[in-house]
């Protein structure tokens, strides 16, 4: 792990809160923030203490160096996420929204206008918070911009930070104009490297940011999901690839992941039923999300054919039981898997969310098949795996571009699914009130404090999944019962069956002596 050392100079410094949100982004990447930071003898963050400019960049040139370029691109995207309601970020998004009209216009001065504007605002809240996270040196800290032409900027930032950290910046750039202006603009960005430059205390990064007009008929947040799953795909693969040391078998099994599509898609394809134009359409869904607890960490404990082996052997066996249940199986992100009911093919709102349960249920139980398996073969942590399931109106369909499409679903519910996915335990599965009322003769659970989520009106109830509901209830206080005993419990209905028949038999027998007599 880097270890910071300390140069002769004015100290630049900045603060603990900007540290621990560099380190909240990083979660998806395991511990390796955290590893930086004991590295230089840091045990815990205090948010308004002052560190060394020099942490962050040693977190993450350790993400550089293990993942490449995507993962500070990423970074950048979640860190820009985190302050979506600091002046960086809520002015900029607050102007957009003022100028809607504006932007929708076809009058080419309203909507270059309305860009100018929302530019500035950028550039004022930009300078704003990297003067105010930033303490000693002297550069001249914080952003600036010309204007190049009405729809073009070259724009100047300066930050305590080192050149090779300029995707980071791009990533926020990002998320700030493609969720502001995304449905108005394509936009473009060129790094002046040659422009650029860094001394101790600080680096000064130089862009040519250029707009093209051109509207959409996503929003510019649909727009934005699309890009973060683009951006979350290939993170995944270079975690991948780092995990099987760049291996040719695993770059294969990658690819192969990323070139999956749901097999009702497929079909319908080459049936010459499937529509390839953009369209999407709202439709209530059942979805599912589940992912390997602290993947990172387990797989670098591994050999890459182990590994490939075990996540094959895995995500085989979980594709094996959702396509029997009538899944479609949306895509794999790395470790996680998302699946939904309800589309291209539906059984019904009721049924679908069931059928969801029946196989989350399943995919429990072949779980603790392979971790029993996996032990015995020498996997000394198995995979563990948590499952999140929610049921809500979703948008499906195709979404991109004329040259790629993924069919796909978005929406205020699928975040639900994820989130529920995210809190889950090791080897559970948390469930919305909406799937459990569909399914509660199916399932015994615990009910778990609600949670509010942003972009969402109610307060969401969960579930936690205890088991199977069983056909025979157990004795208040008693133990759960054993196969043996159903078993037994079978034949004694049997048994009394045969009796009654038996008894049924002599008494019309008795009946027809007693009519004789």
């Amino acid at each position: 792990m880097p270890i910071v050392t300390r140069p002769r100079k004015q100290l630049v410094t900045l603060s603990g809160k900007a540290l621990i949100s560099t380190i909240a982004t990083m979660e998806t990447l395991g511990a390796i923030g955290k590893e930086v930071l004991a590295a230089n003898g840091i045990v815990e963050l205090e948010a308004e203490k002052q560190y060394p400019y020099e942490i962050r960049n040693a977190i993450h040139r350790a993400v550089f160096d293990k993942y490449g370029e995507i993962a500070l691109v990423m970074i950048g995207h979640l860190n820009a996420e985190s302050l979506v309601d600091s002046p960086l970020i809520e002015p900029v998004l607050k102007k957009a929204a003022e100028l809607k009209i504006s932007f929708a216009s076809d009058k080419t001065d309203q909507h270059e206008g309305a860009l100018a504007e929302v530019f500035n605002v950028y550039l004022k809240g930009s300078d704003e918070v990297i003067k105010m996270l930033t303490s000693g040196g002297s550069a001249d800290y914080g952003t600036r911009g010309t204007e190049l032409s009405p729809t073009s900027w070259k724009v100047t930032t300066t930050m305590a930070m080192d050149l090779f950290q300029e995707p980071f910046i791009r990533g926020v750039l990002d998320y700030i104009f493609t969720r502001a202006v995304g449905k108005y603009f394509e936009w473009s960005i060129d790094y002046k490297k040659e422009e650029s430059h860094a001394q101790y205390g600080y680096a000064t990064w130089v862009w040519h940011l250029n707009f093209n007009r051109r509207v959409s008929q996503q929003s510019s947040y649909e727009i934005f999901v699309a890009k973060s799953n683009v951006l979350r795909e290939k993170l995944m693969k270079a975690v991948l690839d780092d995990a099987t040391d760049k291996s040719k078998k695993m770059e294969r099994v990658s690819n192969e992941i990323s070139k999956y599509i749901p097999p009702q898609i497929h079909s319908a394809i080459f049936s010459g039923e499937y529509d390839t134009r953009i369209a999407t359409r709202r439709k209530k869904l059942t979805i599912f999300f589940s992912d390997i607890v602290n993947f990172t960490s387990t797989s670098e404990s591994l050999q890459p054919e182990d590994l490939t082996k075990y996540l094959n052997e895995y995500f085989s066996e979980m594709t094996t039981i959702a396509l029997e249940c009538g899944a479609t199986i949306d895509k794999y992100i790395g470790d996680a898997m998302m699946v939904f009911f309800g589309d291209p093919q539906s059984a019904g709102e009721k049924e679908d969310a069931r059928r969801c349960v029946g196989m989350a249920l399943r995919m429990q139980e072949k779980m603790k098949d392979l971790q029993e398996k996996w032990s015995n073969e020498g996997f000394a942590d198995p995979f563990q795996v948590r499952m999140g399931i929610n049921t809500g109106y979703c948008n499906v369909g195709n979404f991109g571009s004329e040259q790629r499409l993924t069919y796909t679903i978005i929406g205020g519910e699928v975040n639900v699914s994820q989130r529920l996915e995210a809190g889950a335990d090791a080897n559970g599965i948390l469930m919305s009130y909406e799937t459990y009322a569909h399914a509660q003769d199916i399932v015994e659970v615990e009910e778990r404090e609600t949670i509010k989520m942003k972009g969402i009106s109610r307060e969401i109830k969960v579930f936690s999944v205890v088991g199977k509901k069983t056909a025979v209830k157990q004795i208040k206080g008693g133990k759960k019962p054993t196969k043996r005993e159903l078993s037994e419990y079978e034949l004694m209905k049997k048994d009394i069956a045969f009796l009654k028949t038996k008894m049924k038999k002599v008494n019309e027998s008795i009946e027809i002596l007693l009519k004789k007599n």
